[in-house]
């Protein structure tokens, strides 16, 4: 008889978990020993176990269609629009996103609802007997990949749009045969797992191509293009380009919001307004319409009327993601948490705020590019910088931030460790008539974001 591994979960691994509580306390010790054991918390460790756990459990992941999608920026956006896309047609979807932004139950979404909490801890136990018997450890991300695709099987969706979580050819989620695979765009990001390359990141991207299933092919440097177009033929995967067969003709900035004409094949969209003046939301919006219309004409989801389209468009909710709040000051939220998705924040910054004061809210986790993304916030036109810890666990010292900021930037650099307290500074450094950009992670923008909201209510002088 074979001996068993040595067990290394936590005591909490032993009995059923009891509460929601259990689940998310369970999951911050293992991100903790994961760290400390030098692996990915958010990413992949096991992949053999991922394929053992789902087969346990008779795989769930078959019970529905699928969506795959990756890409170095921009990815859950284009799940959540996708998603709200297949809900429209009315049909049941579930969405599988991370990082989350408040808690760890909006990553599994069900027609655009986080899931409850005791669906939830109901999906973790199913995964958990698994793993107890078998004596086996997953990731903190392996272990939500599992619980959601069962929690979807549990909710009988038709479909299940699939975000990836690192990558994409070794990831946890890429155990699925998806009707459909989006690659975004690849830019630099984790290169410490998935290389130093723009051709070696695409390659882990292109990972997710499957035998005769379409890809969309997000726009990139030609090098990284040919890997994607060399993996989807020899797989013989039909590939949509965008720029040649759907593209964004225009898009027009009108005060804090966008408005864009999206052509996908012969069709084209005119006048579609978009909830964020940031440009790359317009192609986030090509490549979920893409996928909706490849479905359509493949007879797999019912079709929604163009009106329909862009009523849906115009009212869709991008929390924290290049989200404007109106107010004085102007509240800007935003997710930027590698070098190229800074840039592009800065970008925007720089020609819809033009000539006004301008207060970053920044915090940075420690394996994110965030010395990188220093140096492209540098580059915008910032009046001021608040550094905050936020979340706790995972940021860089605050002081480590600043002193990195202060090497690059004139710009004065300020520590305010509670994430509330620094929230009102940078209110109160922008002024009246400034604006505040929170940015450098999810959650920051997650934890900032229903202050923010109230600070605009109690100005507005609602309830």
């Amino acid at each position: 008889m074979h001996s068993r591994r040595p067990r290394t979960f936590p005591p909490s691994w032993t009995v059923p978990f009891s509460s929601y509580a259990e689940v998310t306390n369970m999951l911050r010790e293992v991100e903790v020993a994961c760290i400390l054991r030098g692996r990915p918390s958010d990413g992949t460790v096991n992949f053999g176990a991922v394929s053992r756990c789902l087969h346990e459990l008779k795989r769930p992941d078959r019970a529905y269609r699928s969506i795959h999608v990756t890409g170095t920026n921009g990815k859950t956006t284009v799940s959540r629009m996708i998603g709200a896309l297949i809900q429209a047609a009315g049909l049941t979807v579930g969405v599988y996103t991370s990082p989350h932004v408040l808690h760890f139950r909006e990553r599994i979404a069900i027609n655009g609802q986080p899931i409850g909490e005791e669906e939830l801890v109901d999906a973790c136990n199913h995964v958990k007997a698994f793993l107890d018997v078998r004596g086996l450890q997953l990731a903190p991300f392996e272990f939500l990949t599992a619980a959601a695709f069962f929690a979807f099987r549990a909710a009988k969706v038709d479909y299940a749009v699939i975000e990836v979580g690192i990558g994409g050819r070794q990831d946890a989620t890429n155990v699925i045969a998806p009707e459909l695979s989006v690659i975004t765009n690849v830019e630099y990001d984790h290169t410490e797992m998935l290389g130093e390359t723009l051709e070696q990141i695409a390659a882990e991207k292109a990972g997710i191509i499957k035998p005769l299933t379409p890809v969309l092919c997000g726009p990139m440097p030609d090098g990284p293009r040919a890997v994607i177009f060399s993996r989807a033929a020899a797989l013989k995967a039909p590939l949509l380009v965008s720029g040649e067969d759907y593209d964004v003709k225009e898009f027009v900035r009108t005060g804090y919001t966008g408005r864009c004409t999206l052509q996908v094949g012969s069709a084209t969209l005119a006048g579609v307004r978009l909830t964020s003046p940031a440009p790359f939301m317009a192609t986030n919006a090509s490549h979920a319409l893409m996928t909706y219309d490849v479905l359509r004409r493949r007879g797999l989801v019912p079709e929604i009327d163009a009106g329909e389209i862009a009523r849906l468009f115009g009212e869709m909710n991008l929390s924290a993601c290049c989200e404007v709040l109106p107010g004085t000051p102007t509240i800007v939220l935003d997710s930027a948490h590698n070098a190229s998705a800074a840039t592009r924040l800065a970008t925007m910054l720089r020609t819809t705020f033009e000539g006004r004061r301008c207060v970053w809210l920044v915090s940075m986790c420690r394996d994110a590019q965030w010395e990188q993304m220093l140096r492209s916030l540098a580059g915008a036109s910032a009046d001021r910088v608040i550094v905050t810890c936020y979340p706790p666990e995972r940021a860089v010292a605050p002081q480590m931030i600043a002193e990195r900021w202060r090497a690059s930037s004139r710009v004065a650099a300020e520590i305010v460790e509670s994430p509330d307290a620094a929230f009102c500074r940078a209110r109160e450094a922008a002024g009246p008539y400034g604006v505040v950009v929170v940015t450098g992670s999810p959650q920051l923008g997650g934890y900032c974001r229903p202050l923010a909201k109230s600070f605009v209510a109690e100005v507005a002088g609602q309830p």
